[in-house]
């Protein structure tokens, strides 16, 4: 027996070339000849093509490997008669190997009370046994069989097995691995094992009662928020801070008696909640997690809540019984939920149940075996693999479907493939016609052509998603970067990006000093603030210097008014609408509860721009023309004109047949100086810095203050 220390390794590299390594303690001379042996028979003598060595190993290349077979074991032996095991998980990133492995079935553990079934698709498994406790019972091993068409093992236990833990034990390469099943619905603290779950333990009746019909994506205003960080703020007396349910606690109020939690939200008036993740994720401890922070794009099991959020993280059924009733109370309110989803990364790809279930498959790889990184996270989810895009597209159904969520925001879209991304909104809408999906666009640096990727230089492909407009973002404020907030954007004083801000005012649809973006205005997410990067009004005080708070504040109440009328769907992140801070840190993915909270007092000390906020999302959802989902209906009726010092006045004509008006004009004036308008008729008078007009007031002429905006209609 060889002690631990010595190094013997066997490595497919190709397949028809391998890797041996053998170790100078084990054999100062060197081999002479390897052979191949499957499942401990012989099967042929392979050439020795190259070798070379350093001061411990002799490293051998070697070839002439007939097709082996997924599932077999396999190992090579020297001359001594010394098996070293074969790792032929390279197998997995080849067409010829990975397209005959299919099925569309139901995975993971299927529950009833009469029997659970077991299945699992890891095709280069030998052996796989589910490890089936509870409590202080005996352990329980059920071996499963295998589909060799489909790479999937499959057995059934007969008897009520809810609330049992498990985990799947399976031989991978001559080694035997432990993990959690990928398709787990709910595991224990810390998430080392698995559930198996009653569905009606967790049943939760869904309320679609007081929603309010919904008909287009562009009928959106989608507010960006984090389940802890709303409630965290150590001044309010939220009994539940930072767990899910924190937001159902009602009645909450400020020191000066204002909403808070969930009453705020709703009495704000956005259509949709844009949750981040709220799925499991390492990098915070589900018992003591005041004692780290996380945002959660860490993932670690899809399809089972995070359990730092639930009062009861040990108890299988808390929380997703929890966050079952978050959603529906968010129903109650009239708000539909957008789960934030990270399907383009995981936290650490070698311990996650995807690598340890079927190594290589789900994750993507060059020629040579080098890993992706196009997420900057250490690895990219192949999604163009069928079971690892059946896996993600299983997964999006699951939410949908058990916790009743309206949309999905996907983190670094650009990751995932075209086809797959398609497949997800076409599922989805059979689920929910009214459901939305939109994401990041970015085109990342992924291991896949270009061509296929689903990010915005592809939309015209993703005629149904939607994509966040940095186009948007950067000409309205200027640039984002940490070593670029400096740079004004049209709003925050340079008026250079006039012609830009013209273009994205437009849904990025119209050739106005850029090139479209988009051919619907249904694609464009409109945003200048999102949980990554600085807050804009962290932004603004870098980038206008020379500004004291109260023209910051007129300048967040602009831009947040800009938002809502312009043409797409306007995103907001939490506090943005009063200009929360976070203190200058420019990324606090991982900063204390005091940089990422809702710091309640502001709203108190703010209360005018929460108002003001409040007021032009109930005037969007007012004028329909606000809200155009072609790029025919903006070229037809939308005009824009230069005006004095820098302003523009953007007219809506030609408006008899959706509307009794005759024209529409908003003035905005991103400077200090103010603009006079002498106009041809008396208007009324809709919107102005301080915000809508309860009584009708006429004008025929009009002074648009510094770093304001002015909406007027003629019947």
């Amino acid at each position: 027996m060889l002690s631990k220390d010595q190094s013997l390794k066997a490595v497919l590299k190709r397949i028809d070339h391998a890797e041996v390594v053998i170790s100078k303690s084990y054999n100062s001379n060197g081999c002479k000849a390897f052979y191949l042996y499957e499942n401990g028979a012989y099967i042929s003598k392979l050439e020795i093509e190259s070798h070379s060595e350093n001061s411990k190993n002799f490293v051998y290349q070697v070839k002439g490997f007939p097709e082996l077979k997924l599932g077999k074991e396999y190992q090579i032996f020297d001359e001594r008669n010394i098996p070293i095991s074969l790792d032929c998980s390279c197998l997995c990133q080849y067409d010829k190997y990975i397209d005959r492995m299919y099925y569309d079935g139901e995975m993971g553990a299927i529950y009833s009370k009469e029997k659970t079934t077991f299945r699992i698709f890891s095709p280069l498994a030998s052996q796989v046994i589910v490890s089936i406790v509870y409590h202080d019972k005996p352990y329980i091993c059920l071996p499963l069989f295998k589909n060799d068409a489909t790479g999937v093992w499959e057995n059934s236990i007969l008897g009520d097995y809810d609330g049992y833990n498990y985990t799947y034990i399976m031989k991978i390469n001559n080694e035997y691995h432990e993990a959690i099943d990928p398709y787990a619905k709910s595991v224990n603290k810390f998430s080392r094992s698995a559930y198996i779950i009653n569905p009606e333990k967790v049943y939760v009746e869904k309320d679609h009662s007081h929603l309010d019909d919904f008909n287009s994506i562009t009928d959106a205003i989608i507010y960006e928020m984090s389940v802890r960080d709303i409630t965290s703020d150590k001044n309010m007396n939220f009994i539940n801070k930072g767990k899910y349910i924190g937001l159902l606690e009602k009645n909450i109020k400020t020191r000066n008696g204002n909403p808070a939690g969930i009453d705020y939200i709703k009495d704000l008036g956005v259509t949709h909640v844009q949750l981040q993740p709220v799925f499991d994720f390492c990098t915070t401890n589900d018992e003591h997690p005041e004692d780290t922070y996380n945002w959660g794009y860490d993932p670690s099991n899809y399809n089972v809540p995070e359990g730092s959020y639930s009062s009861n993280p040990n108890d299988p059924y808390s929380r997703i019984i929890e966050l079952k009733n978050v959603i529906q109370e968010f129903h109650r309110a009239g708000i539909r939920v957008v789960l934030d989803v990270v399907y383009n990364h995981v936290f650490n790809m070698e311990c996650s149940c995807f690598e340890a279930a079927c190594p290589n498959y789900y994750f993507r790889f060059d020629e040579n075996g080098n890993k992706s990184n196009g997420s900057f996270c250490g690895n990219d989810f192949e999604s163009r693999h069928l079971m690892a895009r059946k896996y993600i597209v299983d997964s999006c159904k699951y939410w949908v479907e058990e916790f009743d969520v309206d949309g999905f925001r996907f983190d670094l879209m650009g990751i995932i493939d075209i086809n797959t991304m398609n497949e997800i909104e076409e599922v989805c809408h059979k689920i929910k016609n009214d459901f939305i999906i939109y994401g990041e666009g970015w085109d990342m640096p992924t291991l896949m052509p270009g061509n296929q990727r689903a990010s915005m230089n592809n939309a015209s492909l993703l005629p149904n998603i939607g994509f966040f407009n940095d186009r948007f973002r950067d000409t309205t404020k200027g640039k984002t970067g940490f070593d670029e907030l400096y740079l004004k954007g049209y709003l925050t004083g340079d008026c250079n990006y006039i012609d830009g801000f013209k273009h994205v005012f437009a849904g990025s649809t119209l050739p106005l000093a850029f090139p479209p973006l988009f051919n619907t205005p249904k694609q464009s997410i409109n945003y200048v603030e999102c949980h990554d990067n600085n807050t804009l009004f962290d932004k603004l005080k870098v980038c206008c210097p020379d500004e004291d708070e109260t023209y910051l504040l007129k300048r967040i109440k602009l831009i947040n008014a800009c938002i809502l009328l312009s043409n797409g769907v306007p995103f907001f992140h939490m506090g943005q609408e009063i200009g929360l801070s976070k203190k200058g840190e420019h990324n606090s993915y991982n900063l204390p509860d005091e940089i990422n909270q809702f710091e309640w007092k502001i709203l108190d000390d703010r209360i005018d721009l929460y108002k003001f906020f409040r007021q032009v999302i109930a005037l969007r959802k007012t004028y329909s023309f606000l809200r155009y989902e072609t790029k025919e209906q903006i070229e037809k009726s939308i005009v824009f004109t230069n005006v004095e010092n820098g302003g523009l006045c953007v007219r809506y004509i030609d408006l008899e047949s959706i509307a009794p008006y005759k024209d529409v004009r908003i003035y905005i004036n991103p400077n200090k100086e103010a603009i006079n308008v002498d106009l041809d008729d008396y208007y009324q008078v809709i919107l102005n810095e301080t915000g809508t007009f309860t009584t009708p007031l006429y004008a025929q002429h009009l002074t648009i203050n510094g770093i304001s905006v002015v909406m007027v209609i003629k019947n």
